[in-house]
This record gives structure tokens, sequence and C-alpha cells, in this order.
């Protein structure tokens, strides 16, 4: 398989179909986990724990429509398009999972995970600001 064709595979038919079935995990994901916190685990408005649980739940929401979006425009074959979408993958899972642990197992060794988490959100956002100031340049 020619490298040409490897990475038409890799970049049109893997990676969008990959970010869409990622964004639609962590949206059902955050719908159920919505449910169970207010029905199942208690957290009651007020409390830090509720606050700690909505912000995660809001950013898993948030970058899970990101990564939708994200998805529908890889036709294009950009480089910081792509890194924004594995950023924010990664970034939901070991930022919001983590302040999950931290909620449902108090603190550990793996609560290091949150500021790693929340370093690759941003760095999806610089990518898509980097992707947006080049996208102008070449208008």
């Amino acid at each position: 398989m020619t490298h040409s064709v490897r990475t038409h595979l890799y970049e049109r038919l893997l990676l969008p179909p990959v970010l869409m079935t990622l964004a639609a995990v962590y949206g059902l994901s955050a719908v159920i986990l919505a449910a169970l916190g207010s029905h199942v685990f208690g957290f009651t408005p007020g409390t830090p724990a509720y606050g700690l649980f909505s912000n995660a739940l809001m950013f898993q929401f948030l970058h899970a429509i990101v990564i939708l979006w994200l998805a529908t425009q890889l036709k294009q074959s950009d480089f910081w398009l792509k890194s924004a979408g594995i950023s924010f993958s990664l970034g939901i899972l070991l930022f919001c999972g983590g302040i999950y642990l931290l909620l449902f197992m108090g603190k550990t060794s793996l609560s290091i995970v949150i500021p790693v988490g929340g370093s690759l959100l941003i760095l999806g956002w610089l990518n898509l600001t980097i992707y947006g100031f080049r996208h102008l340049q070449q208008k």
C-alpha cells in the first residue's frame, strides 16, 4: 500500500468516523451522567461537588459538539483540524474523566490527568485558532 493511499485511508476514511463515534459516545455518556448525578449520586445544587460535576458535564457536552463538527470538516486534509480533533478527544477523556474520578473516588494519583486534559482542550482551541488564521490568509 503506497503512502498516499494510506494517508487517504487515514485522513478521509478513518479519522472522521472515529471522531464522530467519540462525539456520540461523549454526548451519550454526558446525558447518562447528568441523570445519574441528580437521581443516583445525589449531587445537590450549591455544593462544591455539584459545581464540579456541572462544570465537567458542560465541558463534555460542549467539546462533544465541537468534535462532531470537526468530523464533518475533515474532508479537507488539514493538520490543524486533525490535531484539534485529537486534542479535544483526549482532553475530554482526561479532563472530564479525571473530574468524574475525583468526585467518585476522591483524590488519587490519577488526579494529575485533570490539568493535562485541560491543557489538551486549550491546545484544541489553539489548533482551531491557527487553522482559522491560516485559512483567512489563503483567501
